[in-house]
This record gives C-alpha cells, structure tokens and sequence, in this order.
C-alpha cells in the first residue's frame, strides 16, 4: 500500500534515508535523539483531553520529552536545536490499541514483511501498535521488534509494537485454557487475546474463565473478540481486562456499564472493521484520496485494491447477507460507543487492521477518528481514545500516549488542527518516535 511518488521522492531524496528493496519507501530516522531538541511556537494538544496550549515549547532530550509548556515557564538549554513549529499543532503520536501485521502475504523473509508494515504505520503517525493476534510462527520475530522498540533502547524507525500471540478459541477444558496460558506467558507475549463469537464452538465461561485467571496469575491481561452483549457480561464477570470490539447486537445496559468502569475495562470501537465489511459493495471514495493513494503503487496492497474494485466483487458484497448484516450492527456500534463514552468509559482507538481485506494499515487510524467523532464524540474525545486511552488499552500510558515531562517524546505534528476537523490529523507534517523525526510529509 505504501510507496512515494517518484515525484516526492525526488523532493525529500537529500533530506530521507530511503527503505529500499521494500514494497514501500518510507523515511527513517532523522533527528538524532541523543542532542537536545526544542519544538517551539506549536499548538499542543497533549492527549489527556485538557485545553491545548498555544504557542508552546517541547523540549526533547535522549528521546523523552525534558519539559512542555508556554512562555518563562519553559527554559531552552544553551545548545538546543531549535525548530520552529508556528503555525502546527503537535498531539502525541497516535497508538493502535488493535491492530496486525497479517497484510503482507508475499514471501519475503518474517522480519521484512513484519517491519515493513510497521513502518507502514509509522508513515501514517501511528507510532505504537498493539498486535491483538499474530501468527505463532512469528511470534518470536514480533517479540523481538517489540524488545528493540522498547522506551530506553535507540528510537525505533518504525511504529513500535506490543504482542498477542493467536487468538485462543475452541478450547474444551479449563486445563487446557490454563496450559495455553502458560504457553504464552512463556513467549513473552504482551497479553493474551480471545475469540468469543456466540456460536456452538465458544469456549464456556468456566474455560475463558480459567484463560483469564491464569493469564493474570502469569502478570499478562486479557482482550476478547465479541460480539453479543450477553457474551461482554460474562467476560466482565470472569475479569477481562479489555473488551477488542464493539457490542453490536443491542443497546448496552446499565449494569454492563457498571461493571465496565467497576473493573477500568477498555473498550475498543473497530468501527472501521465492521465498514470494511460492505462498504467495497461499491467503490469507496477514499481509493481517490491523496492520503491513500500515494502508497498504493507496487505495494503488496495493489492486486487486493485491484480486487475489490471488481464489479463482480462489488456485486457478490451486495448479495451478501453476512456482509449486509453489519451494516445494522455498525450502527448499534456506533450507539452504544456514544453511551460508553458519555457514561465515562475508557474508549481506546483500535481498527483490526492488518488482516482481512480491505483494512488498510495507517490509513484506517484516520478513518476510525472520524468514524468516531461521526457517532457522537467530540473531536477532543477522538484523539484521547487514539492517544491515553489507547496507551492504556495497551498499558503503555507510564511512557506513551500523552505530552508530559518524562514520557517519550512520540510526537505527530500536523499543518493544520485537529479539533477544528478531526480529518486535519490527514495533513502530517512530520512524524517524531523517541526524540527523532521520521517522516516529512510535506
């Protein structure tokens, strides 16, 4: 899905390192993250739903934000690289909080394809992903990534990534749930996910129970795959720690609520996941966006891009009861995202991208802000959930996911703001991980 024009390649070829052999090209890391750095004169919207403030300085040194704020009450060392960022606002790097890395299917080696995805996210200020499942053989490589990503280590170039081995589903014993457990904890995964679909093959809630259990035995959390509110309550009564997807088939409950803010359970909308469902019935008008289309060209995105622009797909879509069927669904989504929001619910931006077709990495991050905003969210509570409710979705919110001195400096700076049109997150002007300037997309 990703590569430069040639025309903008030409542009940035003196100023970007250039990922070749790739299917994409994508710049990697600029500014050094050791010096210190001085963001100046920018609109910072820091990602905790407080007011922005105006005219305000980062400072950045070794890769962590030193000190943010406006006027006196922010000191540039003597020897910081100043960089002026009038006329920007600059919100925290935006955080997946459900992602995959399940889109490139060529067969190029693990790590390239895995790495070559997150860079995809990255190009887009998606500068954290969390991996809500993943192919057992490559968990190891992922995990590695995620080791090389972690906050201490040299900034990463590329979105850093959290870990899900595959989702568990099908199992008959508690035994065999706690064993699963087990083996996951031993891969160093980050949390463990599950599929709870309503069907006759779900696991019964003494087994998920067990799953549960033991994954907090082992100091890992929990994310579920549902669907059906009668399957959230059992979930919440067993303990888990993140619900990955919107309740769909009816309006949420107050007990439901109740026990959602009891336990401090995240909840992850992937309203773009449900519209990947139908909306290729027809051609969607973003395959004519700028934003999308520069990285269409040569990607591992084109023939499935090609696909879904095939009458015959578009009228086999159509005829589709299941693909249909969401569309009602979608919007019980979208209603019951409003209540949850409003009732006080951590909401953590997530789009299922990476996997399925039609569900476009880095792309789709924007679009799920402004599906949001579209059920009823403000354009502030949108970037919360992409930022510090993501971060805390991911447990990540002590280094990422806000602007505050100490966290790391994961920035997404953009020409225009966000809060006056929540499709200005579209107009990136740099993308910064751990003190360093990856993209210009001037």
């Amino acid at each position: 899905m990703i590569r430069i024009s040639t025309r903008v390649a030409a542009v940035l070829l003196g100023t970007l390192l250039v990922w070749a052999g790739l299917s994409f090209q994508s710049s990697l890391a600029q500014a050094p993250a050791s010096g210190t750095v001085a963001l100046t004169g920018a609109r910072v919207i820091d990602g905790t739903g407080a007011a922005p403030l105006e005219g305000a300085t980062i400072v950045i040194s070794d890769g962590r934000i030193q000190a943010v704020g406006t006027g006196a009450s922010v000191t540039i060392p003597a020897g910081a690289t100043r960089v002026d960022m009038a006329g920007k606002t600059i919100v925290p790097g935006l955080i997946n909080a459900h992602g995959h890395l399940q889109a490139d299917m060529s067969n190029r080696p693990a790590r390239d394809k895995l790495v070559g995805q997150l860079r995809m996210y990255s190009d887009y200020g998606i500068t954290t992903v969390q991996v809500l499942g993943i192919p057992l053989d490559v968990v190891g490589d992922t995990v590695k990534l995620r080791d090389e990503s972690l906050p201490g280590k040299a900034a990463p170039d590329r979105a850093r990534v959290l870990v899900a081995a595959a989702s568990l589903r099908n199992l008959k014993t508690a035994d065999e749930a706690r064993d699963w457990a087990n083996k996951y904890a031993d891969m160093k995964v980050d949390i463990i996910k599950m599929h709870i679909t309503g069907g006759p093959m779900d696991m019964t809630p003494e087994v998920y129970g067990a799953l549960i259990d033991q994954a907090h035995k082992r100091g890992l959390r929990s994310a579920a795959h549902l669907f059906y509110l009668r399957d959230a309550k059992g979930l919440l009564e067993k303990g888990i720690d993140v619900i990955a997807h919107s309740i769909r088939d009816q309006p949420v409950d107050a007990a439901t609520i109740a026990a959602i803010k009891a336990r401090d359970v995240e909840y992850i909308p992937t309203l773009t996941r449900d519209i990947a469902t139908f909306v290729y019935e027809s051609t969607p008008p973003y395959f004519t966006d700028p934003f999308f289309t520069r990285h269409v060209p040569n990607s591992y995105y084109r023939d499935e891009m090609a696909k879904l622009k095939d009458p015959a797909n578009q009228e086999k879509i159509r005829k589709d009861q299941a693909a249909q069927s969401i569309k009602p669904a979608l919007a019980q989504g979208r209603k019951n995202l409003k209540t949850l929001s409003d009732a006080g619910v951590t909401i953590a931006l997530g789009t299922d991208t990476g996997t399925n077709e039609g569900q476009w990495q880095g792309y789709f991050e924007h679009i799920e802000l402004e599906e949001m905003v579209k059920s009823g969210l403000t354009p502030m509570q949108a970037l919360v959930a992409a930022t510090s409710g993501a971060a805390r979705a991911a447990k990540v919110e002590q280094q990422l996911g806000s602007i505050a001195r100490g966290k790391q400096a994961d920035l997404l700076v953009l020409n225009a703001n966000p809060l006056s049109d929540i499709r200005n997150t579209r107009q990136i002007h740099s993308v910064w991980i751990g003190g360093r300037r990856l993209t210009t997309a001037d």
